[in-house]
C-alpha cells in the first residue's frame, strides 16, 4: 500500500474525481506557480532560519530575517523567470503586494515573540513517516516541533492565507493532530502532553488546543477510513468501473486544472449541439435554458400554491366543513393523523415489552448517508446489507 498524505486524503475528500485524475490517471498538468505559494514557501524558509538560531541559543536579529524572507523571495521569482514559467497573480494585486505582505507578517511575529525565550527546538520543517495501523503509513511536514519547560510538545504550522477559517473548521487541526500520532510513536516518554497551534500570520492571531489521545484516536479511525475507502475505489477501477471515483462540484471547481476532461465543467466548453424534436430544432444550450426558466416557474407557482394552502386551512378549521367550492371548481378535504414522539428511548422500550419494535424501526437513509459521507462509518462494515443507488434528478440554476 502507497504512503499517503493530508494533501491526497484531502484531495480525495475534495473530490474523488481530481484524485482519480492526479494520483491514479497521473494526468499530468503543467505547474503553475503562483505569488501565494511563493510567498508561504518564502516566509517558512525564513522562520526555519530564525528557529534554527534560536536553537543554538543565538538571538535572531529582525532585519537579518526580513533579509532572509527577501532573497528566498527573490531566488524563487528569479528561478521562474529562468524556466519561463507563468506566474499568475490573483486580482489586482502586484508582486510587491506580496513582498509588502511577507515583510509585515514577519516583523509581527518577530516582535511579539522576542527574544525567543523559554522553548527548546526539536525540530523544523521536519519531514515524518508513521503508521496509522500495521498496513497503513502516512507522511507529512512538521513547521516546527517545540518542547516547553512543563514537557509539552507544541506542533506550529504557519498560515499565510488571506482568508480567516470559521472556528468550526477542524480541517487543520485534524492534520496536526495526525502529526501528534508520529509524535506519540516517536517520544512518548519525553512528553506529558501535546498541543497543536496554528499560526494565522496575515491576521496575528494564534489558535492553540490540546491533542489528547481521544482526539489522536478519532482522526486516526477517520483516516484509516479514508484510506480505505481510496483503496476500495482504486480496487473497483481496475477491475470494472471506470467511474468508481465520483466527481464532486464544491467551490475550488472553478480552480481546477482538470475543468476540460471533468464531466461537472466539461460541457462549457462544447460546440453547442442542435436536435430535432417535435417542436422544430433547438440547440443544447437553448434547451437548458428553457428547462431552467420552467423550473422556476414552477418553483413560484408551488409557492404561491402553499400559500393558498395555509389561508384555506385556516379557513377550513374555523368553520368545519371538509369541502370548498369556487366557481368553477372544488375543493374536498381529508384529515390525515399522525402522531409525534416525545421520547424515543422510552417509546422503544414499551414497544420492545409489547414485541411490536421491529414493526415501527425504520432506517433513516438520509442521516445514513451523511454519516458514510462524514467518515463516521465505513460502508464496506455494513457486510452488504447496506448499498449505495445511484439516480439522475437535475436541479435548476443560474450560469
Amino acid at each position: 500500500m502507497p504512503i499517503y498524505s493530508f494533501s491526497q486524503t484531502n484531495l480525495f475528500e475534495q473530490c474523488p474525481r481530481k484524485y482519480q485524475y492526479k494520483y491514479i490517471d497521473k494526468i499530468e498538468k503543467e505547474f503553475e506557480s503562483s505569488p501565494d505559494l511563493i510567498l508561504w514557501q518564502s516566509v517558512h524558509g525564513a522562520l526555519e532560519r530564525l528557529y534554527n538560531q534560536v536553537n543554538i541559543f543565538k538571538i535572531p536579529n529582525k532585519d537579518d530575517l526580513l533579509e532572509k524572507f527577501k532573497i528566498l523571495r527573490d531566488s524563487e521569482f528569479e528561478k521562474l523567470k529562468n524556466e519561463e514559467k507563468e506566474i499568475k497573480i490573483k486580482g489586482d494585486q502586484t508582486l510587491d503586494d506580496y513582498l509588502r505582505r511577507g515583510n509585515e507578517y514577519l516583523k509581527t511575529y518577530y516582535d511579539k515573540f522576542y527574544p525567543f525565550e523559554g522553548i527548546k527546538i526539536v525540530s523544523t520543517e521536519d519531514n515524518i513517516i508513521f503508521s496509522l495501523d500495521e498496513n497503513k503509513k502516512f507522511r507529512g511536514i512538521i513547521d516546527r516541533l517545540d518542547k516547553t519547560s512543563d514537557d509539552t510538545f507544541v506542533i506550529n504550522d504557519y498560515k499565510t492565507n488571506k482568508n480567516l477559517p470559521s472556528q468550526d473548521k477542524e480541517h487543520y487541526f485534524e492534520q496536526l493532530s495526525l502529526y501528534a500520532l508520529w509524535i506519540s510513536q516517536k517520544y512518548a516518554k519525553y512528553y506529558k502532553k501535546i498541543k497543536a497551534r496554528l499560526f494565522y500570520l496575515h491576521f496575528d492571531i494564534i489558535d492553540e488546543r490540546e491533542v489528547t489521545d481521544e482526539i489522536i484516536n478519532n482522526v486516526k479511525m477517520k483516516y484509516s477510513w479514508i484510506i480505505d475507502a481510496i483503496e476500495n475505489k482504486k480496487f473497483a477501477y481496475n477491475m470494472w468501473d471506470k467511474k468508481s471515483f465520483e466527481c464532486k462540484e464544491n467551490p475550488l471547481c472553478k480552480y481546477c486544472e482538470y475543468m476540460s476532461i471533468c464531466p461537472l465543467r466539461a460541457h462549457m466548453k462544447f460546440d453547442d449541439e442542435i436536435v430535432a424534436w417535435e417542436l422544430g430544432e433547438k440547440t443544447i444550450k437553448g434547451l437548458v435554458d428553457e428547462y431552467v426558466s420552467l423550473s422556476k416557474a414552477e418553483s413560484e407557482s408551488k409557492a404561491q400554491k402553499e400559500n393558498i394552502k395555509e389561508i384555506l386551512i385556516d379557513y377550513v378549521n374555523k368553520h368545519d366543513v371538509l369541502k370548498l367550492f369556487g366557481n368553477q371548481s372544488k375543493l374536498s378535504i381529508s384529515k390525515i393523523e399522525n402522531i409525534s414522539v416525545k421520547d424515543k428511548e422510552v417509546l422503544r422500550e414499551i414497544l420492545d415489552k409489547l414485541g411490536l419494535l421491529d414493526d415501527v424501526m425504520e432506517i433513516d437513509r438520509f442521516k445514513l448517508m451523511k454519516l458514510i459521507k462524514d467518515w463516521k462509518i465505513d460502508l464496506s462494515k455494513l457486510e452488504g446489507w447496506a448499498e449505495k443507488n445511484v439516480s439522475l434528478s437535475f436541479r435548476a440554476g443560474k450560469l
